[in-house]
């Protein structure tokens, strides 16, 4: 049988998952058809996509602002096309203010709603179980702990595993990728992963290169390597080495290869934490929001110890973490230094290699969530 299936990703990580997703289902029935929003990744895997939605991703509160029309539109355009072509299913991947209330409008025409990569309700607005309880049919969570959050609150979630441990699969912390990506032999590597939106980068990447000025200081040679973002525009990187008088080696599409060629990441909390931390790679996750979007961070994120994916799984302080004030040059610099001696450098690397990657849930988690897709599809009787 030949379903019909919207999918809606609004991230670049979305993308990146819904491409695997899709992906594993097209394996498994070939005749799927998969339409909705994404990106080039999803794209390229034959999904039509309605209108791509990633690059509006926002962090801080201007950010969101100006996004906001666009994403309001391609809303819309969505909920119409509900009615207009009657998908089978309705797959939602992360993006939680867009897809809690696009899961309403599916569940009230009667179409079943799957969330996979469900949002981090166990962080924030634990209210809103109360939503996916209400609209969404299959909970499938990425996360060892979350699906015991849902359980405690009466709700039903599977783990498939995280689907980054394919991805990543081919990656170790290691030299191989130094040579592949041109670094000097018998070099400290500092790798820079300063984020992907413009005001992630700019406040953090000024404090970082001024970091690795003060590091250099005390390790000689040094290579500074940057990864920058497929969403970040060439003229906007070319701009940083004006930003510091050490040799920037700039590899852009290659973050997997830098973080496990780099001795040391300084990282941007969110998703490429945890692939740090999946390939092994010793880090130091930074973040900083303006002053009103940190204060309304501190109001309303709870029961939530620490801020980088990879500390949470391992579920202890397994990489430091630095946040707003402490994003400072100074601050960071000593961190850094600090781990350079008695050996931590290694001994970071054998804990991530221990506690990050077997703990979620082994190869094949697109497969896994395909899987309940399908299962879902067969068992609800086909729209019109």
């Amino acid at each position: 049988m030949s379903y019909r299936l919207f999918i809606v990703a609004g991230e670049s990580s979305g993308d990146l998952h819904g491409f695997g997703l899709v992906r594993a289902l097209r394996e498994r029935e070939p005749s799927i058809s998969v339409a909705g929003l994404g990106g080039p990744l999803m794209a390229s895997e034959g999904v039509r996509i309605v209108q791509d939605v990633t690059a509006h991703a926002a962090v801080g509160i201007s950010e969101a602002v100006a996004a906001l029309r666009t994403v309001r539109a391609a809303y819309v355009q969505m909920v119409r096309l509900l009615d207009h072509e009657r998908p089978d299913a309705v797959v939602l991947i992360d993006y939680p203010e867009f897809n809690l209330r696009f899961a309403r409008q599916a569940s009230r025409r009667g179409i079943p709603v799957v969330y996979y990569i469900s949002p981090q309700l166990w962080a924030w607005r634990e209210w809103r179980i109360r939503s996916m309880k209400r609209y969404v049919d299959r909970i499938l969570v990425i996360l060892p702990f979350e699906r015991d959050f849902y359980e405690a609150h009466g709700v039903e979630a599977t783990f498939v595993g995280h689907p980054l441990l394919d991805v990543l699969k081919d990656y170790r912390h290691g030299r191989r990728f130094a040579d592949q990506l041109g670094f000097p032999k018998d070099t400290f590597i500092l790798g820079l992963l300063p984020g992907s939106r413009r005001k992630e980068i700019e406040g953090l990447l000024p404090a970082m290169l001024a970091a690795a000025e003060r590091i250099s200081e005390s390790i000689s040679p040094l290579a500074v390597g940057i990864a920058p973002a497929p969403s970040v525009p060439t003229e906007q990187y070319r701009t940083w080495q004006s930003l510091t008088s050490l040799p920037l080696h700039l590899v852009p599409g290659k973050a997997y290869e830098l973080m496990a060629a780099a001795d040391l990441l300084l990282v941007a909390s969110g998703t490429a934490t945890l692939e740090a931390g999946i390939i092994g790679t010793p880090m130091i996750v930074t973040y900083k929001l303006s002053a009103l979007t940190w204060l309304l961070a501190k109001l309303l994120v709870r029961n939530v110890r620490y801020c980088s994916l990879t500390n949470l799984v391992a579920d202890r302080a397994l990489v430091p973490e630095l946040l707003q004030h402490d994003v400072t040059p100074e601050r960071i610099a000593e961190v850094a230094l600090s781990l350079t001696t008695g050996g931590r450098l290694d001994a970071m690397a054998e804990e991530l290699a221990h506690e990050v990657r077997p703990r979620l849930g082994g190869h094949g988690a697109s497969g896994r969530a395909a899987d309940e897709i399908l299962d879902l599809l067969r068992w609800s009787p086909p729209n019109a």
